[in-house]
């Protein structure tokens, strides 16, 4: 009776090791796909949740802001605007042919919006109304010294000077505002929020600050665009984003309706 030896031979080991590299390739290229296209898609989701909130935030601050004070650059750079603080009816406001005086009535706001530093604005029409540094003696923009105390709802404001409106609200409506709020394409494909900036007649396409950054990637040099209120419609701004990542952009457009009733 023959004893038969354990073992392999030579050419049944270097078929296993072919096999084995073969089912080795097979699968390191099945990880090498799932990997690539777990990282494809967790740079989409980047890419649109960085261009969502860019987009959202804009459009947040833009609805809130001060009627007629919305204004773009002639590059399509920079859109600035103003934000409101609070907004309420008034009681009384010093109006020709009134004696011009230093106190307003107002009716408070739930907002709140007793802030230092800020501004009491009424009726404003134009752009050119409310961007002005509110010291006038006349006008529709004056700076605010101080809030008097609440009762029955009401409270009075005291104005840096003795002053007098151009003219009433037909709905007896105040803003309190400060600061300006400014979003521009800067340099890098970078979208930076600028806020505190000096109020200027002209706008400006680089507003004084470093700015905060909000985007990268943003190649469209001329992103916002603006359509002026008509007596059909309000305002509009139009954001036209292209956010680049690698070898693909994608293109971002949104229309912010502006209120414009003052």
């Amino acid at each position: 009776m023959k004893r038969s030896d354990g073992g392999f031979t030579l050419i049944e080991l270097v078929l296993v090791i072919l096999v084995l590299a073969i089912v080795s390739t097979g699968v390191t290229k099945f990880i090498t796909y799932g990997v690539n296209i777990y990282q494809d898609t967790a740079g989409r989701d980047k890419q649109i949740s960085d261009s969502r909130f860019v987009i959202e935030r804009i459009t947040r601050e833009v609805r809130n802001a001060l009627p007629n004070s919305v204004r773009v650059t002639a590059d399509g750079k920079c859109v600035e605007f103003i934000p409101i603080l609070a907004s309420s009816s008034y009681v009384d406001i010093p109006v020709l042919p009134d004696i011009a005086s230093d106190t307003v009535t107002l009716v408070k706001s739930d907002e709140g919006g007793n802030s230092a530093s800020a501004k009491l604005v009424v009726y404003p029409l134009t752009q050119s109304d409310v961007y002005v540094n509110g010291s006038s003696l006349t006008g529709k923009v004056f700076d605010i010294a101080s809030y008097g105390s609440v009762t029955d709802n009401v409270y009075t404001v005291t104005l840096d000077n003795a002053v007098l409106f151009n003219e009433e609200s037909p709905t007896e409506r105040y803003f309190i505002v400060k600061d300006s709020v400014a979003y521009c394409q800067g340099s890098g494909d970078t979208i930076k929020r600028y806020q505190g900036h000096t109020l200027t007649a002209t706008q400006s396409s680089s507003p004084s600050g470093t700015g905060i950054l909000m985007a990268e990637r943003q190649t469209n040099g001329a992103p916002f665009s603006i359509l002026s209120a008509t007596l059909l419609r309000n305002a509009i701004v139009q954001i036209d984003f292209t956010f680049r990542y690698s070898d693909e952009d994608l293109r971002l457009i949104n229309e912010v309706h502006i209120a414009n009733v003052p």
